[in-house]
């Protein structure tokens, strides 16, 4: 196979220390180009995220909130209704415990306490639970008087948790649904399709000194099926505005699974913007400064964990939480882990994206690193407390993070951010694929103790990626559609408008998508057949490797079935 080296677009301080600061431009929302949108983004084989088939996928017109396409090389339109559901998930798991199921394909799973669950797509887990075939979940402790009942049923028996360093309880108040606009400042497309809400509350303390600030919580209207996990995410802040950018990756993945996702706005910036989007809403936000944010982001798990009743809800008990970040946040949250972690324990692993590395490979806690091809590979390598994975075909930004963005775009007139074309398409390929993976391994790793599957690193040529006869990385963690693939994903990319910063970050970090031609497919592929099986081989390949979940694996076959693929 002939090897092709191309620049890496961001060495590895840069990637760190700037990039790590430029992040969520795609991230920015409002600001966006970078990865923000609709709950269907376009993929590569030419169908939607949720399995139904959109029109070419090759190439589609991204339109930005501001009205400014950005032109694929196909031509179909990326659709940004977020409203669809992944095939090969229902809302409604199998599994008793918290809408919780097998990686495998499970019969029946029977846990250690009573009641059943059965065994499916998926992977959350509810813990001390085991299945005969597939680790299916357990099901959830019956109430004292099971025969009332029928169905799954919540778990009502209370966590006690220890506090080991008695980091401060904060004072926790819902915010009225019908407070200032009646708007919560947060992403929340497809909510309804999988039965969850949405709620706000404000948490106030000292940190040493006192402060007020939020959380935006989302989770399951049905207790029975919460999975006993919590994740909670360090709002990314590169565009000026609070923007979960793992939620809008993964979205899908935590609400099939039964988890509940909670945002918190931990620095200033994200806080103080608030107010200018919604004055009264936010009248009370009083954020001190990001040298608190530590203390605040430690408290804010200590509420969730001693506070579920009012957070939550009823027979809603925490077993896990799990912190996360991505690029801005995500360095700041290496610096909360090795910095506030080790007085506070109020975390039991950590979801570190496109960020700065921990200050050895065994920061005390589980913790998943992960890097895309715009930071190229970690410098630590895998310790007794630390799995780093390198995805191949991933960019620090990407369509799917930009479109996904603009769902809250309506903060852009309060921030004066402004959305920007990039002079090529973004990066389509389906790294949340893998990001699903990885989150899933985190979570397991936590409670249960099941270490995530090693990832290779990417292999390099002279201090530059290595390539393959197709443009596309060679090593790394890698999944279907870079082995199969119908396109190249590269780093090339830059704005319309130089003079936009922030459309200039997003874009710079977008990578793009170079579709191949009919020609090339046919090449590959002499026929439909041909195209399926080996992208069949291949997603296989990856879901025995532990880079991929059933649900997704089986979502993405099935949008290769449907792409008209050779063209």
């Amino acid at each position: 196979m002939l090897l092709k080296s191309k620049p890496i677009a961001q060495t590895m301080a840069y990637a760190r220390v700037r990039i790590v600061d430029l992040c969520a431009v795609a991230i920015s929302v409002g600001s966006m180009i970078a990865g923000c949108g609709s709950d269907t983004p376009s993929n590569a084989n030419g169908s939607q995220s949720d399995g139904s088939v959109s029109p070419s996928s090759s190439g589609s017109n991204m339109t930005s909130s501001s009205g400014s396409n950005m032109t694929s090389s196909g031509g179909s339109n990326m659709s940004s209704s977020g409203s669809n559901m992944p095939m090969g998930a229902t809302p409604t798991s199998s599994g008793a415990a918290g809408g919780s199921s097998s990686s495998g394909a499970g019969t029946q799973g029977t846990g250690s306490t009573a009641g059943t669950g059965n065994g499916g797509n998926g992977t959350s887990m509810v813990d001390a639970a085991t299945g005969d075939a597939g680790t299916g979940d357990a099901g959830p402790v019956s109430p004292p008087d099971a025969t009332v009942a029928a169905g799954p049923q919540p778990d009502c028996t209370p966590v006690n948790w220890s506090n080991p360093h008695m980091v401060p309880n904060p004072t926790v108040v819902p915010v009225a649904a019908d407070a200032g606009m009646g708007k919560i400042f947060d992403q929340q497309a497809g909510l309804d399709v999988y039965n969850y809400e949405i709620d706000e509350f404000f948490f106030s303390g000292t940190s040493p000194v006192a402060y007020t600030t939020r959380m935006v919580v989302k989770k399951p209207k049905d207790p029975a099926k919460f999975s006993g996990t919590v994740f909670v995410e360090w709002y990314n802040v590169s565009g000026q505005i609070d923007y979960a950018v793992i939620w809008a990756n993964s979205r899908e993945y935590f609400m099939r699974e039964g988890h509940v996702f909670i945002a918190v706005s931990a620095q200033q910036v994200g806080a103080n913007a608030l107010k200018n989007i919604d004055a009264d809403r936010y009248a009370s936000i009083n954020h001190p400064g990001d040298s608190y944010a530590d203390d605040i982001f430690s408290q804010a798990a200590v509420a969730i964990r001693t506070q579920s009743d009012m957070l939550l809800g009823h027979c809603m008990p925490v077993h896990a939480v799990i912190a996360g970040g991505q690029s801005q946040s995500a360095a700041q949250l290496a610096s909360y882990l090795n910095n506030a972690h080790p007085s506070a324990e109020v975390y039991d692993g950590y979801d570190i994206h496109s960020g700065s590395e921990p200050a050895s490979n065994d920061p005390g806690v589980p913790t998943l690193q992960l890097f895309t091809m715009t930071e190229g590979n970690g410098s630590l390598g895998d310790g007794p407390n630390l799995v780093e994975w390198e995805v191949a075909g991933s960019t620090h930004n990407d369509a799917r993070i930009t479109e996904r963005g603009q769902e809250i775009a309506y903060a852009a007139a309060a921030t004066g951010n402004t959305v920007a074309a990039c002079v090529n398409p973004l990066n389509e390929f389906p790294a949340y694929r893998v990001y699903n993976a990885a989150i899933d391994h985190l979570i397991r790793w936590a409670r249960k103790g099941d270490r995530p599957p090693a990832g290779m690193p990417f292999q390099t040529s002279g201090g530059s990626l290595a390539l393959d006869s197709h443009g596309n990385v060679l090593g790394g963690v890698r999944i279907q559609d870079i082995d199969v693939p119908i396109a190249t994903y590269d780093l090339n990319n830059s704005s319309s408008d130089p003079t936009n910063f922030i459309g200039s970050l997003a874009c710079n970090l977008g990578g793009e998508t170079v579709a191949f031609s009919a020609a090339d497919l046919m090449m590959l592929y002499p026929t439909h057949d041909d195209y399926v099986t080996q992208y069949t081989a291949a997603a296989d390949k990856a879901l025995a490797a532990g880079y991929e979940l059933q649900a997704d694996h089986d979502d993405a076959i099935m949008q290769a079935q449907a792409a008209a693929i050779p063209k």
